[in-house]
């Protein structure tokens, strides 16, 4: 189960105008489970979320759910 903080960093993470490029232990959390990756590119670490993290996301907000408009 995520923490309020790991699902608020989920959140950030989609809705970063910039990349995110923070690493602290909510972040390395999200890595484990595999709701984000880190593209090490230039030698910086950028964070976005993958598949398993938009999913995710889109199942707690009911993004798409025709059921909810």
């Amino acid at each position: 189960m995520l923490s309020h903080h790991e699902l608020a960093t989920l959140l950030l993470i989609r809705d970063a105008n910039t990349p995110i490029q923070t690493l602290d232990s909510d972040f390395l959390a999200l890595h484990r489970y595999r709701l984000v990756e880190m593209d090490e590119a230039g030698g910086d670490s950028t964070l976005r979320l993958t598949n398993r993290g938009r999913e995710l996301l889109r199942r707690l907000t009911h993004e798409g759910d025709e059921r909810s408009a």
